[in-house]
């Protein structure tokens, strides 16, 4: 998996209320904001919204993300956060995880899906 970016927790609380941190890729960078959205009773809707912060205008909704749980290794049972965002001029949208590195610092990993052979 490669690391694109690095977010930072907002609340000492709830640290997956708001993360804030910078995406990075050959052909993309920007910052963005990803909030806990606790309004749906529906259990497959996404727990997060995802906001793109540009320097000179107010942020603008460009995903979402859903909590995950590690399913084995030695992190088994600890909760990601799995994330896409899109953009109109974009041929794909890009997909990454969010795992907690410390307390309060979350790396962004990417990693290539395989075909289905």
């Amino acid at each position: 998996m490669t690391q694109i970016g690095k977010f930072r927790s907002t609340y000492s609380t709830d640290v997956l209320s708001e993360l804030v941190g910078t995406i990075r890729t050959i052909n993309f960078s920007g910052k963005l904001s990803i909030i806990k959205d606790g309004n749906s009773t529906n259990p497959n809707a996404p727990t997060h919204r995802v906001y793109f912060i540009p320097d000179d205008t107010a942020k603008v909704e460009v995903g979402a993300a859903w909590t995950q749980r590690i399913k084995r290794g030695p992190r088994e049972g600890e909760e990601f956060l799995s994330v896409t965002i899109d953009d109109p001029s974009w041929q794909n949208s890009l997909s990454f995880s969010l795992f907690q590195d410390d307390e309060t610092t979350w790396l962004a990993t990417w990693r290539r899906r395989q075909s289905a052979a």
